[in-house]
């Protein structure tokens, strides 16, 4: 794409006008460590960073299955005075928790304990609470600010200091993308207006199916399984509902899912590659691949044995 069509482009409006699907969309992520940085955050954002510091933390991140964002209070609300705030956050199921501590320098936090099982250091501390990311990342993707900024507001007014805006999180063109830790369940699409149900749902341990892209700590097959199984049986919208019990590649694309239940299903997903017509974020220039989930069959385990029910 060149001349005036790149200046109009926008990723977002594009793929909502396919109606491009986001199952199996979340990005990778057993953990989480949020860095408090008030910006302004260069396309890369690590690169803020001193880059010792960035490639040490990245090289750490990578060996604990974590990803590593840069993140600031909401809006106009200014930096508290003092430390940096950072956090982990264990997004496995059953392990779910986030941990808060303060440090004067990032080299602190390179070297601090990011197991959530032992004990936390003196200026750490557990929280209960969930927290909502929402990325802003306008300099990454310029559709992650218009469409975050707003919902990031709205997110602050109903969980008042415990929404974050956030460097990219991917899945520029499904923005506003939200993620709501410990649990690392990824929204995208989300409009002020769906902030309500969002949140109500989440403290109901409920997920809204329709935002979803999918859980961070889950593959993509198995976040495919369980958004397909939803579509067809959506009181299954549970949390800790269909989790992962185990998944076999079968080839071609397809792959074999059990999921937890009662009863547990059986799921088989295949993953098609379908060429886009634009470009998959508003900064690139060149058209782009995304991958597309079907269900092929499930089938509830019963003591009696399977039996197709789709």
């Amino acid at each position: 794409m060149s001349g005036p069509d790149v200046a109009a482009f926008r990723c977002s409006d594009a793929a909502r006008a396919r109606g491009d699907a986001m199952t199996a969309t979340a990005p990778p992520a057993l953990r989480w460590l949020l860095l408090e940085h008030p910006g302004p955050w260069p396309v890369r954002a690590l690169d803020a960073l001193d880059p010792t510091l960035a490639r040490g933390l990245s090289v750490r991140a990578e060996s604990l299955g974590a990803r590593v964002v840069l993140v600031r209070r909401p809006g106009r609300y200014p930096r508290e005075p003092g430390p940096m705030r950072w956090a982990v956050a264990d997004a496995r199921p059953g392990r779910e928790a986030i941990r808060w501590s303060r440090a004067d320098d990032v080299r602190e936090v390179l070297v601090a304990d990011w197991d959530l099982s032992g004990r936390p250091g003196p200026s750490a501390r557990t929280a209960d609470e969930p927290v909502a990311l929402v990325c802003t990342h306008g300099r990454h993707d310029v559709c992650c600010a218009v469409r975050g900024r707003p919902v990031a507001a709205v997110l602050e007014t109903h969980w008042p200091g415990r929404v974050w805006e956030c460097s990219h999180l991917g899945g520029d063109r499904f923005a506003a993308s939200v993620v709501l830790l410990p649990h690392g369940l990824c929204y995208g699409r989300v409009e002020p207006s769906d902030v309500p149900r969002l949140l109500a749902a989440h403290e109901q341990r409920r997920v809204v199916p329709e935002l979803l892209r999918g859980r961070s700590s889950l593959d993509r097959p198995a976040q495919a399984a369980q958004a397909l199984l939803r579509e067809r049986h959506p009181s299954l919208d549970g949390i800790d509902a269909l989790l992962p019990l185990r998944s076999r590649a079968l080839g071609e694309g397809s792959t074999e899912v059990v999921l937890a239940g009662d009863p547990a299903w059986n799921v088989l997903v295949q993953q098609h590659d379908d060429a886009l017509p634009t470009p998959a974020t508003c900064r690139s220039t060149s058209a782009a691949t995304a991958a597309r989930y079907v269900l092929l069959d499930a089938r509830p385990l019963t003591s009696g044995g399977p039996r197709h029910d789709l």
